[in-house]
């Protein structure tokens, strides 16, 4: 099945429900459809936007998460279906119920495949992983030489060869590392509700005040997709006036991409899908059945 994000952001427009189909009349009287079954996300950012209630239900009965973004086009809140899952109770009370040592056996599995990742892009991109696949065979169960840190700097100092510091903050490509991260944890958010499990209750992160610490677990090893769509953006790491039109539609594209996987080429939703699923088997089993190849 086709399952698209789409972005509502240079026009004002109003959407509603026609039929199943997803209907956005745009102020140029523009009209556009799409049905509702091949929506992965919805964008809304641009303040003009209307949409009806009757379109926000049926987004959230299939299983589409909507995303709103604020005045500098950067997400803020997300919709998210209550109901994904059939036997969702089920999956949640194993999921609270999960045993320590499962959970750091999962986030191993989930940092090895990170790093893995991010050497191979340093790989890709500067034809040296500066030993981030050797380090990512060393990662314990619940990495408690805390691995993961001492490869991001590692990472970050060799992406834009020394010119970069990850900041929230800064007016450079931290801008749309920002933007694509929201929209890779409004995906995964998407797939864990869809596996039957609650995005809040994490497996390392524990954040009282984060209402998404699985979803934020789980992109973990996926975040270089984002972060290569940037630096083909921005390979010198400039000063970013604005997130562009253009820019956001790079990233989202990206993101709808594939990955290049030991089992051939996977779409890169259905990778975080698999990811998702494959945690809830494992809390419903006990046994450690996470993997990435």
């Amino acid at each position: 099945m086709i399952e698209r994000i789409i972005e509502i952001a240079e026009q004002s427009a109003f959407l509603n429900l026609s039929n199943n189909l997803l209907t956005i009349r745009l102020k140029d009287s523009q009209t556009v459809t799409i049905p509702v079954g091949e929506v992965q996300c919805l964008i809304l950012a641009n303040p003009a936007v209307t949409i009806t209630g009757a379109l926000l239900s049926t987004l959230a009965e299939n299983g589409a998460v909507v995303v709103i973004s604020g005045k500098d086009r950067l997400p803020i809140a997300m919709q998210l279906p209550i109901k994904g899952n059939y036997v969702q109770n089920e999956r949640f009370r194993s999921q609270i119920a999960a045993k320590l040592p499962l959970q750091k056996r999962l986030w191993q599995a989930v940092i090895q495949e990170k790093i893995r990742r991010q050497g191979e892009l340093l790989q890709k991109l500067h034809d040296e992983d500066y030993g981030l696949l050797n380090l990512a065979g060393k990662v314990r169960s619940g990495d408690p030489d805390n691995i993961e840190s001492r490869a991001a700097v590692i990472y970050w100092k060799n992406f834009w060869m020394g010119s970069f510091q990850r900041d929230r903050e800064a007016d450079d490509s931290n801008i749309l590392l920002n933007y694509g991260y929201a929209i890779l944890r409004a995906i995964t958010a998407r797939a864990c509700c869809a596996a039957g499990l609650h995005p809040t209750i994490g497996i390392n992160h524990h954040n009282r005040y984060n209402a998404y610490c699985l979803a934020d677990d789980l992109m973990e090893p996926f975040r270089t997709v984002v972060d290569e769509a940037v630096y083909n953006l921005n390979p010198e790491n400039k000063y970013i006036e604005e997130l562009t039109q253009d820019m956001r539609r790079n990233l989202i594209s990206a993101l709808q991409g594939k990955l290049d996987t030991a089992n051939g080429m996977w779409k890169i939703n259905d990778l975080i899908q698999r990811s998702a699923q494959q945690t809830a088997d494992s809390f419903q089993s006990g046994e450690m059945l996470l993997h990435y190849n």
